[in-house]
């Protein structure tokens, strides 16, 4: 071979096995889409057995967490408070909860909490006061010294209920809220537990098929297209994870996307909250936003402050990433 010859070929040899060395040593078990490396594989992460929970399910079930190098170990809270400890307590990383719960801790200085992504924002009768069929209770004042259901005591339900019981001059001071699981509600009205209870879909269109009736919408007028959940973690977990968190959005934003979709919705509900085809078809959907405002979630913390639930107002702004 002319040496010539044997140089070039010696030198794309050289060069091929220089760009594999570099593929061996720098390979990465997840994939480099923000700029560096997931500071950790698996991830914990606390979900609701709400129609809020579509888009995760959705992320997970396309592979989208898995194509961002993230392994989820998903569990599913009785409610958002429960959530909002599991997070303060480190059990879980990342948590879907109703804001006030998440709220409370950042207020009294207990715990420095970041909203990662916006999850549900209401619509007209996606969460409804009912009663059962032939209950005495026929309008919002007859209320007044009832108990009520609702999913957290001083959670969003009772804050926005109390808020529209105000502005009909019903006096809420004399309501008796009781916290409990949502899909427990129905039974709860059944036995006359409780003589009303706030319920969200994909429960609410069960419960009406059921026979339960509408008595008002909380989420409406002053409270209409309001802040109902989020994903948080703790500044800790946030601030040691970034990459983590930057690759949860990012999957966690393709199931948003995949929520255009009713019937992909509709799947995934059925399969991970258990309801029946029939359920999906008639039930409310909500908006999924695909961003954080922190001008919609003001309101949030200013009717908590209405409401006497914190002693001094709270900047949103504080808690977003």
């Amino acid at each position: 071979m002319p040496l010539r010859g044997f140089v070039a070929g010696f030198l794309v040899s050289a060069l091929l096995a220089g760009v594999a060395g570099c593929g061996l040593m720098e390979s990465s078990p997840t994939p480099d889409q923000s700029g560096g490396p997931l500071e950790r594989k698996v991830i914990k992460v606390g979900t609701l057995g709400l129609v809020d929970s579509a888009p995760l399910h959705l992320a997970m079930e396309n592979g989208y967490f898995a194509a961002e190098g993230l392994e989820v170990q998903l569990t599913t809270g009785a409610k958002g408070s429960a959530n909002v400890d599991n997070v303060l307590g480190g059990t879980l990383d990342f948590g879907l909860t109703s804001y006030p719960p998440a709220l409370m801790p950042q207020v009294k200085g207990v715990a420095n909490i970041k909203i990662v992504a916006d999850a549900v924002q209401t619509t007209e009768n996606l969460i409804l006061c009912v009663v059962s069929k032939n209950s005495p209770i026929k309008k919002p004042a007859d209320l007044a010294e009832k108990k009520i259901a609702v999913s957290s005591k001083r959670g969003i339900s009772e804050l926005t209920l109390n808020s529209q019981l105000k502005m009909m001059s019903v006096d809420h001071k004399k309501i008796e809220y009781i916290s409990m699981e949502i899909a427990s509600m129905p039974s709860a009205l059944d036995r006359g537990d409780v003589a009303a209870a706030v319920i969200a879909e994909p429960h609410l269109t069960a419960a009406t098929k059921a026979g339960l009736v509408k008595l008002m919408d909380p989420f409406s007028g002053p409270t209409a297209d309001f802040p109902w959940s989020g994903w948080i973690a703790k500044k800790e977990f946030t601030d040691a994870n970034p990459n983590v968190v930057a690759a949860f959005k990012r999957a966690l934003n393709k199931g948003v996307a995949d929520t255009a979709s009713r019937d992909k919705v509709g799947e995934v509900l059925m399969k991970h909250v258990r309801i029946d085809s029939a359920t999906y078809q008639l039930m409310t959907m909500p908006v999924f936003p695909t961003s954080v405002d922190p001008v919609r979630l003001q309101r949030v913390a200013d009717l908590m402050l209405d409401q006497g639930e914190i002693d001094k107002p709270i900047d949103m702004r504080t808690m977003m990433l």
